[in-house]
């Protein structure tokens, strides 16, 4: 820690009496890059921001009574686990929420303006984007957090960091593919139909009135 009075660099330079450098942790390091990587993403920023309105939004007591999901988690800025927690329950919840969004949007026993509110998130989620970019990253920070996890161990040595950073950058970067973008654009696309007719029989992804046809149409 750099704390100027009592973190760990301070208390060490006491110590000692001479100047110590500061260095991040490695998973400190690691959630510097992450969270650096997606604030510069306008699409996963606005899919955080709509994450947060949602988590809001359930947490309303009239709204709340008739939720049936997992409850949304919080969105910890402090923490890109947070952001973990936070598209995995979305993705586990999803069809749950789709239902809550359904259920006021649609009765009249709910005030206008939270009906209006459901209404537009409800068109949010219904964008194959919203469902792609969710994917994608509870993916890739799936696949950072076990080495998260590990480096915060008081027996972790740099040359294993390094090794656990670098076989973490190679399973990201073996998404990048052009196969892998397609099976996963394919699927949301598909699930999309499915949360919009349960019954089957709906139109395909892109539909003119949608105006999605490609992952940055959120």
């Amino acid at each position: 820690m750099s704390g100027r009075r009592g973190g760990v660099q301070r208390l060490l330079q006491d110590e000692l009496g001479r100047e110590i450098p500061y260095v991040h942790r490695f998973n400190h390091q690691l959630h510097l890059v992450v969270v650096h990587a997606m604030s510069g993403e306008r699409a996963i920023e606005d899919l955080f921001n709509i994450c947060n309105v949602l988590y809001t939004f359930t947490r309303k007591p009239i709204v709340a009574a008739h939720y049936q999901g997992n409850t949304l988690k919080r969105l910890l800025e402090q923490r890109w686990t947070g952001h973990l927690a936070t598209v995995h329950i979305i993705l586990k919840s999803f069809q749950d929420i789709v239902e809550l969004l359904r259920h006021v949007e649609n009765s009249a026993s709910f005030p206008a303006d939270l009906r209006m509110e459901a209404a537009g998130l409800l068109s949010r989620i219904l964008k194959p984007s919203f469902k792609f970019h969710t994917q994608i990253i509870c993916k890739i920070l799936s696949l950072l957090e076990p080495a998260n996890r590990m480096m915060q161990s008081e027996e972790m040595d740099l040359q294993t960091a390094v090794q656990l950073v670098n076989t973490a950058k190679e399973c990201v970067e073996a998404l990048r593919t052009g196969k892998v973008f397609t099976e996963m654009w394919s699927e949301c696309a598909q699930e999309r139909e499915d949360d919009i007719h349960p019954g089957g029989g709906g139109t395909s992804c892109g539909m003119s009135h949608d105006n999605d046809t490609g992952p940055n149409g959120m």
